[in-house]
């Protein structure tokens, strides 16, 4: 009972944040954009899947789809600095409309080919790469720097709630439309949510790190020796690195593990992805209760290992009810890594470098196409499910060996900001 009024403070903190049209906005784009991708995920995975029958083709799509994290990693930060973040966003989307509406018409004219969905893959991953880090950049700039764990917690919630309605409705939309049926939706959706970021305001936002005669590559080298020196944004890439070379690239085997190990259809994949979603939802009330006990490092290392091991225990599981519970404690630990893993940067990094220090972390996503690579070439050979377990075991030791080594990453928020490294320090 003592603890519930500063709950209930908490949660009218964290709502009155909608308050803000701005914010308000890009939230809103943000729920239709996550849900549009997850729906492409589960969409374009049992499309090549039924095409190849080749979980090495099938990660091969995503590979395609995350190569451009690893080639555009480093220019995201200046290239954001550059030409803004509001004009980012919305370029970003505009091709990713473009390349939805491309594949629809392929399916609709009955040409699709395995290579247009790897252009297709290329040209969104791209836009990703952009996207995503302008995103999150702009959220200090609209709700303050003090509320960024606040409108992180906003973000996730509707990113959760995305996680399960974009899988879910890719299935059924598969099993009783087609791709097509499927595609067509997502242009639609993918429409709306442009016109909602071109309905951001113009007010511009000021910009304390622009410096036109610096070279993107003399920019991106502060922002790596600037996250060297900081130990939480140190830890937080390497583990960041750990998950996108072994445990994110299952996402893309989940089609393999629905129709050749638990035997579904579409609709059963759907809901297969659907299960992280259910997971990191409850993973949002697990944060809000324990982020005022227990430090942002903690949560994060505790969280992405416990998802880890969660991941093992799906990949051994033969039953359906029980690699849907795994996947919901996935979801609980990712939940935990995908709104630390920015709040933690956004808070320890200052205004200047926010920008390069979330280019940074597009750089050491860029592992994920290496992953998604690997674990295709090993998964033909071997099988989905003993890859998908050795490799998310192996993560679970890293990144609990990685926490307990960086106490940076553990410590509270202010002693953080307290430790934070300048430029010049950067430079030393």
């Amino acid at each position: 009972m003592d603890n519930q009024p500063a709950q209930q403070l908490n949660l009218s903190s964290v709502l009155s944040l909608l308050h803000l049209p701005d914010y308000r906005r890009l939230l809103g784009s943000n729920a239709l954009w996550w849900a549009i991708t997850f729906m492409e995920t589960t969409a374009v995975g049992w499309v090549v899947f039924e095409l190849t029958n080749s979980p090495r083709q099938v990660a091969l799509i995503g590979f395609c789809r995350s190569l451009p994290f690893l080639l555009l990693g480093f220019f995201t930060g200046p290239i954001t600095d550059r030409f803004g973040r509001r004009p980012v966003i919305v370029a970003c989307q505009t091709a990713n409309l473009i390349a939805y509406s491309a594949i629809m018409l392929l399916l609709w004219l009955d040409q699709l080919a395995l290579w247009h969905l790897a252009v297709a893959a290329l040209t969104l991953g791209s836009a990703w790469a952009l996207d995503w880090p302008a995103r999150r950049a702009l959220l200090p700039d609209l709700v303050g720097k003090a509320r960024t764990v606040d409108a992180m917690l906003l973000e996730n919630f509707v990113q959760s709630l995305a996680r399960i309605t974009g899988p879910a409705a890719a299935g059924l939309l598969v099993a009783f439309g087609g791709p097509l049926g499927c595609y067509v939706v997502m242009m639609a959706v993918s429409t709306v949510t442009l016109l909602i970021l071109r309905s951001l305001s113009h007010q511009p936002i000021p910009r304390t790190t622009m410096r036109p005669e610096a070279s993107p590559w003399t920019l991106m080298s502060e922002g790596l020796r600037y996250a060297g020196h900081s130990q939480p944004i140190l830890g937080v890439l390497l583990i960041t690195l750990v998950m996108n070379l072994l445990v994110f690239p299952y996402m893309n085997l989940l089609p393999v593990f629905a129709r050749d190990v638990l035997g579904k259809g579409p609709v059963g994949l759907g809901l297969l992805g659907a299960g992280t979603g259910v997971g990191a939802f409850i993973g949002l009330f697990v944060i809000s209760r324990l982020r005022d006990r227990v430090s942002n490092g903690w949560i994060f290392g505790l969280g992405t290992s416990g998802m880890c091991l969660a991941l093992l225990a799906f990949a051994l599981s033969t039953g359906y009810e029980l690699s849907w519970m795994m996947l919901l404690l996935a979801g609980i630990g990712q939940a935990c890594f995908g709104i630390m893993q920015s709040s933690i940067i956004l808070l320890t990094a200052s205004d200047e470098m926010r920008s390069r220090a979330l280019g940074t972390l597009v750089l050491a996503i860029g592992a994920d196409p290496l992953g998604k690579l690997q674990t295709g070439i090993l998964a033909e050979r071997f099988g989905a499910p003993p890859v998908v377990a050795a490799q998310a075991g192996l993560a679970a030791l890293t990144i609990i060996a990685l926490t307990l080594a960086l106490p940076g990453l553990r410590r509270p928020v202010a002693a953080q900001r307290h430790a934070q490294p300048t430029l010049s320090s950067a430079d030393d």
